[in-house]
């Protein structure tokens, strides 16, 4: 018959055990969770086409500057005073290097439109390969709404999009009378000049 001292051994022996066990099972889901590959890597060529139209050193004065639109808040925040004083100062690696930084803190909520553009021109593209050669017109529907889709609320007004500036707008929309034009029709809502647009701000686009 064992001893009262063997048979508490065992007892406390089981404990520990027991603890262990249940340490490992809890670590084992976090570092599953660790080790799991990350999501796919930003196509950040295709968010600075669709946020200032691939150019990154652009300073329209809406707020945003660079390739990616970056605002100088978020710019000082996340680092980029180390490369420039503004996004549009820095070059197009460093502006990407603080968009990483970004991206890692917040994932891609800070192009929530252009982000959403990149994902769904891949599917875009895949559904054009598919495509017969012999018909044109499901190729060409695509590309004709990602132009024409972003600020437009009626066929005589424009909504201004981060990166946008009159001469691009202007062209966008074939306003008649061109930039010129453009600016005469909105100067009340223009009154800083026309170089000083804003995202959200309503522009007529004929008379």
């Amino acid at each position: 018959m064992p001893s009262p001292l063997a048979k508490r051994s065992v007892e406390t022996l089981l404990s520990v055990l027991l603890v262990v066990l249940s340490v490992l099972g809890a670590a084992g889901p976090s570092a599953a969770a660790a080790g799991s590959p990350a999501g796919p890597a930003p196509d950040w060529e295709r968010i600075a086409a669709c946020e200032s139209n691939g150019r990154w050193h652009i300073n329209t004065g809406n707020g945003y500057h660079g390739g990616l639109q970056i605002d100088p808040a978020t710019w000082r925040a996340y680092g980029g005073r180390r490369y420039a004083p503004r996004a549009d100062l820095a070059t197009r690696d460093e502006q990407i290097a603080i968009g990483e930084r970004i991206v890692r803190d917040r994932g891609l909520s800070a192009w929530p439109n252009c982000a959403r553009t990149s994902d769904s021109d891949d599917s875009s593209s895949r559904a054009v390969e598919q495509t017969p050669p012999d018909d044109p017109a499901p190729q060409a529907a695509p590309r004709t709404r990602s132009l024409t889709s972003p600020g437009h609320t009626a066929a005589r007004t424009y909504v201004v999009q981060p990166g946008d500036c009159l001469s691009v707008i202007a062209e966008r929309t074939h306003t008649p009378g061109g930039t010129k034009a453009l600016y005469d029709l909105n100067k009340d809502t223009l009154d800083q000049g026309p170089d000083h647009i804003y995202p959200g701000q309503r522009l007529r686009l004929r008379p």
